[in-house]
């Protein structure tokens, strides 16, 4: 019955005992399930180390038990803690055999992760790696139930950031619609854009997971991706397309929705710039301060994620603006 919390035969018999006919000494426990004292005293202290069961002081010296549901509860704790140790004991020692990826073999560049649980766990894999950012692409086809990521918040409690675009097929998709809004509202710096080439996760600078075989829901095949020139090109790739995509917001009925992209006047007033004309010019037509006009600009960069005027108006021109 107990087998699956870690009980063995004799411990199981000693515990149910206790539980079914009340406290009593080791002795009168041993009779009770028919083993030897010393039996019972060995059963006693385990479960007593495990949580089951407490003694009273002398002279009564009873064995109590603590009520099924409660021990039951705090011995599930502490093995998910037992399992939170092994898996950041596994991350630290992963970390330590990639450390190096200049003597790496070319093998241990790229792993082929096959089946659909196989890549859900990887995904999970990933996220728990990133310490500093998640970078994530979200493209069709998707799972047919997509649930809010629970890794993903916990990360974004624990400080991870999560930035991510969305294909504009995503927000008619209300399942994953809702889960996005869910991880904005937390957090999440969300965008969309048209025809993403591909589903990618990045943590940091350190594993990507790239779907082999992406056309089915199946999600049958992808590639971990460890430090390398491929996993360069992907962070590229994710930066390339963040650039060109617009914000997305939450909107004030709890959809997602994308953000305006320019007003008329800063359309205007990026016109007259793209057409040469200095910034106390544009200022003059527009009836503002040369410091306005500055201020504006860099607000319009900071959207568009721009590091110069020029990729400001390419980037206005991409997206519609101009």
């Amino acid at each position: 019955m107990l087998k699956a919390a870690g009980l063995s035969e004799t411990k199981e018999a000693t515990y149910l005992a206790l539980v079914r006919q009340g406290s009593a000494s080791v002795t009168q426990v041993a009779e009770r399930v028919g083993l030897t004292v010393v039996q019972v005293r060995r059963a006693v202290a385990a479960l007593q180390r495990e949580g089951f069961v407490h003694r009273t002081p002398p002279p009564q010296e009873l064995v109590v038990p603590v009520p099924p549901e409660l021990a039951v509860e705090q011995f599930i704790k502490s093995q998910e803690l037992e399992l939170e140790r092994t898996r950041a004991a596994a991350q630290r020692l992963a970390a330590e055999a990639y450390s190096r990826p200049i003597n790496r073999r070319t093998e241990e560049l790229i792993e082929i992760v096959s089946g659909q649980a196989a890549v859900g766990w990887a995904f999970d894999r990933v996220q728990r790696t990133a310490q500093k950012e998640m970078r994530e692409l979200v493209a069709p086809p998707y799972a047919a139930s997509t649930e809010v990521n629970r890794t993903q918040l916990d990360r974004q409690a624990a400080g991870v950031a999560y930035r991510v675009v969305y294909d504009s097929s995503a927000l008619a998709d209300s399942v994953l619609a809702a889960s996005a809004v869910s991880h904005v509202r937390s957090g999440e710096q969300a965008r969309i854009a048209d025809a993403l080439p591909t589903k990618l996760a990045i943590a940091d600078r350190e594993l990507a997971l790239l779907p082999l075989d992406w056309t089915t829901p199946a999600h049958d095949a992808a590639l971990l991706v460890h430090p390398s020139n491929l996993l360069d090109a992907l962070v590229a790739l994710f930066e390339t397309v963040w650039a060109r995509a617009s914000p997305l917001s939450v909107t004030e009925s709890g959809g997602l929705s994308e953000e305006a992209s320019m007003s008329a006047e800063d359309r205007y007033l990026l016109s007259l710039l793209v057409a040469g004309l200095t910034d106390d010019a544009a200022g003059a037509r527009l009836g503002i301060s040369r410091r306005t006009v500055a201020r504006r600009v860099q607000q319009l960069m900071e959207q568009t994620n721009s590091r110069s005027r020029l990729q400001l108006g390419w980037q206005a021109r991409e997206r519609g603006w101009l």
